[in-house]
């Protein structure tokens, strides 16, 4: 399970695919189905996107675009976790 502190009061899980069916058990879809296909966007505004997505590669995530100014403005990069989320670690440039 990786969480990421929003505030004081809300994080964001996110939970591996044999975790959740676990937790959760049958009734939930089995996630392995959609293997590969992403399934979120997680967008984080942080101060160092650099060292966050770096961080994401050195844990086995799959870089699908390295830090770059975007065309609304914010620099970020983008890579998928081994479960298909879809991770953007951004720096706002405005």
């Amino acid at each position: 399970m990786t969480e990421f502190q929003l505030n004081e009061n809300t994080s964001l899980g996110l939970m591996p695919v044999a975790g959740i069916r676990r937790l959760l058990g049958e009734k939930l879809p089995d996630p392995d189905k959609a293997s590969g296909i992403p399934r979120a966007e997680i967008y984080l505004s942080i101060g160092n996107p650099e060292a966050f997505h770096q961080r994401a590669l050195e844990n086995g995530a799959t870089e699908l675009s390295p830090l770059s100014l975007r065309g609304w403005g914010d620099e970020a990069a983008y890579s998928m976790d081994k479960d298909g989320h879809v991770l953007v670690f951004a720096r706002s440039k405005g």
